[in-house]
């Protein structure tokens, strides 16, 4: 079974390209002038921008239940903890921590899927339930990690249980202070600067050590909406990619005060560092290649992970409702009622920031339940959006 993207302004190499896209299983099989190709279903897509679909290089996914936490700002990551340590018992973190693990990481998962995304690297210990079929994206699968350098003393030991083939997630520099600046040296003391180390955050990186990160081929994780929210700072990341540092555009968590991936690709074009053709790349590709995570291309034998959007600008500015349809391993997840219906998607309704929607129908029972039996859930703020029929 087969189904074609007709009429599709496809992203290639930077630019909107007319096409028609058809999609076998969970790959691209054919990729044609518009109006050229055929398939078993088609959908008529009219010009509608058609996009990989985003890829999240950093989440905790078991925080999405979680309000934003602490009493901002802070100079690093350890003040935050110690707040957020202080106020555990306060009623928002206990709503927060009764939904249990699995249901907690699969709307993490559905947060994802509403913005666009179709992929996530999840930082933290990986749970089977997040390899399950009916998991709303993919989920990075083999990765090793430690939290910041002063909450995992003994980093040495975390990066020797990892294997060199896949990454190994750190928290590192999050913060602006002296502690924060001085935690480069801790890896490379440590001698886990390598080819397979992934920093996240690195606000306190100074933008000379480039190079040295470049040479490492080590990269940098960037998450400009939580960084802002927590520290009012974040990483030098144009003069990082200028030395050559590859760079991963993350979302974190509800916890530090981010929304979403989508609210967080508008934070990063707030910050001016990057161009919309280069924001657009990081949020996909580039991210992709950081976290060792399958990326969507309009091209014959490649994922079929894709975001379709009315126009690129909506969701430059973090607008859910630009989000028109989400497609995860050839499987149509989310989206407007027209496109799927178009590919006869068996879905239920729901309202996305009054926008009307339909998600995929195991998906949109199991989030019905879930957001309707918590009450406390509905005041964090990528739920307060939502509305299930």
């Amino acid at each position: 079974m087969s189904f074609l993207l007709r009429d599709a302004r496809a992203w290639r190499e930077g630019e909107l390209v007319r096409c028609d896209v058809l999609i076998a299983k969970d790959r691209v099989a054919q990729v044609g002038a518009a109006g050229t190709l055929a398939g078993d279903r088609e959908v008529e897509l009219a010009g509608r921008v058609l996009l990989p679909g985003l890829v999240n290089a950093h989440d905790h996914l078991d925080f999405s239940t979680f309000p934003p936490l602490g009493h901002p700002p802070y100079r690093s990551v350890y003040e935050w903890a110690a707040d957020v340590k202080a106020g555990q018992g306060t009623p928002e973190a206990r709503a927060a921590l009764a939904v249990p693990l699995p249901d907690r990481l699969f709307l993490g998962g559905l947060r994802n899927l509403l913005s666009g995304a179709t992929a996530v690297a999840h930082h933290n210990p990986f749970h089977r339930s997040l390899q399950r079929a009916d998991f709303p994206v993919r989920v990075l699968a083999k990765y090793g990690f430690a939290h910041s350098p002063g909450l995992t003393p003994n980093l040495r030991k975390t990066y020797r249980t990892t294997d060199r083939r896949i990454p190994w997630l750190v928290h590192l520099a999050e913060g602006t202070d002296d502690r924060c600046r001085r935690e480069l040296d801790l890896l490379v003391e440590a001698n886990v600067l390598r080819q397979n180390t992934v920093i996240v955050h690195g606000i306190a990186l100074a933008p000379e050590a480039g190079p040295g990160l470049a040479k490492a081929g080590a990269c940098v994780v960037w998450c400009p909406e939580s960084n802002r929210h927590l520290y009012g700072a974040t990483a030098p990341v144009a003069a990082l990619r200028s030395a050559g540092v590859r760079i991963g555009l993350g979302s974190d968590s509800p916890a530090s005060g981010v929304r979403d991936p989508l609210s967080n690709l508008a934070a990063a074009r707030r910050e001016g560092a990057l161009d919309d053709a280069a924001l657009l790349s990081l949020a996909t590709h580039e991210s992709a290649a950081v976290a060792r995570l399958p990326a969507g291309a309009p091209e014959p034998g490649a994922p079929a992970d894709f975001l379709v959007a009315e126009d690129i600008e909506g969701l430059l500015t973090g607008n859910r409702t630009a989000v028109q349809l989400v497609i995860v391993a050839g499987r149509a997840r989310y989206g407007t009622a027209e496109l799927m219906q178009g590919l006869a998607a068996a879905s239920a309704g729901l309202r996305v920031d009054g926008a009307p929607r339909r998600l995929e129908g195991g998906l949109a029972r199991r989030a019905a339940r879930l957001v309707g039996s918590a009450a406390a859930l509905r005041g964090v703020a990528w739920i307060q959006g939502l509305a299930f029929d």
